[in-house]
């Protein structure tokens, strides 16, 4: 049997990149820190990210039909850490723009996304979204994380 924080460490050895994946409910912009991010396919151009069901944001985010998964830059690990215990955007310190979902101001880059499809994987769903618009805001290091600790590439 496998230990799950031995293997939690050994996952930790891997650095990943830091993203916020936001939207709105009710009129509050509420978001999520993720570092299960990846691409999946340019045509169509599909993301994908994962939500561990015992969270307490997951029936927000799982059911959410539009977010954005915005990829934060080195100098964010403070608005990070924050939204990884806090889904209130405006208590997290991030600002943000955008009608469909919430795009954080300073991010590298801002994937403005609708769900496309949703599989279970253990004890996580894995989101696939379908980019529907991005951008890309400053050309700075990326933040990554890696044995429970903020970096940025390069």
């Amino acid at each position: 049997m496998i230990d799950s924080r031995a293997f939690r460490d050994a996952l930790g050895c891997y650095p990943t990149g830091v993203t916020i994946v936001s939207t709105y409910a009710g009129g509050v912009a509420l978001g999520m820190t993720v570092n299960s991010f990846a691409s999946v396919s340019l045509e169509p151009p599909l993301v994908l990210w994962s939500i561990e069901r015992t969270t307490h944001r997951y029936d927000l985010l799982r059911n959410a039909k539009d977010y954005a998964i915005n990829i934060l830059a080195h100098d964010q690990s403070a608005m990070a850490e924050l939204c990884a215990h806090e889904a209130n955007l405006a208590a997290c310190g991030a600002s943000w723009s955008g009608d469909v979902a919430p795009l954080i101001d300073g991010a590298v880059a801002r994937l403005l996304c609708r769900q496309h499809a949703v599989h279970s994987g253990g004890d996580h769903d894995i989101i696939i979204g379908e980019v529907i618009a991005f951008d890309t805001l400053r050309p700075v290091e990326s933040l990554l994380f890696s044995r429970g600790s903020y970096g940025k590439a390069g």
